[in-house]
């Protein structure tokens, strides 16, 4: 198992181009657990994982890593520990599926040493928890979009850190797919004992498959917990503006959001008593 590490944000704020963006937020993110971070979008979500992985500079508070300011630590160092797949990063032009999980190794090499036994084995074993080891001598551009996310995460698995941020990890893929990633992190979580922090679009595999998940509504930290204890409807309509029902989802057990629409309403609904509002309209 990976060790265990004390990650916290306090009172950060962040943006881009003198636009504030994530306004004060303050988390610990738990150690050893799968979190992930749900809102609307242009909420902030992605703002500020690329804030705690210090892609971004935040304009106040502070970002601390077993309680040393990220800001501090020289990269080469942090990169041993935190790992980020980016939303949709960009593919080297011409490279195989192996060159490309074989980058995730640079924070553990030096500049005057060659690939270890060690390295080798770090890429054979990323490859083979996402199922792409047949893959290793295919280009990236002759993949379907699943089999290129497997290969981007493999790399950053390569990388072999005890904290992983992914952005929008299933993004552009079926549902198949989808789960299918979902699962892999899940056994590299469970095996390891990983940090995962992803950012999800969907809310019931979000609730599905996170120990932890925190709630975003403009940039700012509304909610954070257990989905059981997170995920209701009053959250939804506040963060979302969604009007939803949350069942027990039946194969996970986990909350299962069901959006209401103004065309769909369950019978109950439907065949409640008539107003006299309602009667005199239908006459009309």
């Amino acid at each position: 198992m990976t060790n265990t590490h004390v990650f916290q944000a306090e009172e950060t704020v962040a943006g881009y181009d003198h636009k504030t963006i994530v306004h004060g937020v303050s988390l610990t993110l738990p150690s050893n657990r799968i979190s992930v971070i749900i809102g609307a979008n242009a909420c902030g979500k992605s703002t500020l994982l690329n804030t705690l992985a210090r892609l971004i500079k935040p304009t106040s508070g502070q970002i601390t890593l077993d309680g040393k300011q990220i800001s501090q630590i020289p990269p080469k160092q942090l990169a041993r520990v935190l790992g980020l797949l980016p939303q949709s990063p960009i593919v080297p032009e011409g490279i195989s599926v192996a060159d490309l999980v074989g980058r995730g190794r640079f924070p553990h090499q030096s500049l005057i040493g060659g690939w270890s036994k060690k390295d080798y084995e770090a890429v054979a074993e990323a490859m083979e928890i996402m199922k792409i080891t047949e893959l290793a001598n295919q280009h990236i551009d002759e993949l379907s979009g699943g089999q290129r996310q497997r290969v981007w995460i493999a790399m950053a698995l390569a990388q072999q850190t005890d904290i992983l941020f992914l952005d929008e990890p299933t993004t552009f893929l079926d549902i198949t797919y989808q789960v299918e990633i979902l699962d892999l992190l899940t056994d590299l979580n469970r095996k390891h004992g990983t940090t995962i922090v992803m950012v999800l679009h969907d809310i019931n595999l979000s609730a599905r498959y996170a120990d932890y998940i925190f709630a975003l509504r403009a940039g700012r930290l509304v909610a954070e917990g257990k989905p059981s204890e997170v995920i209701t409807s009053s959250l939804i309509k506040d963060v979302f503006g969604m009007d939803c029902a949350v069942i027990d989802d039946p194969v996970s057990g986990s909350p299962l959001i069901v959006p209401k629409g103004r065309y769909h309403v369950n019978k109950d609904e439907q065949s409640r008593p008539k107003t006299a509002d309602d009667l005199l309209l239908s006459t009309i």
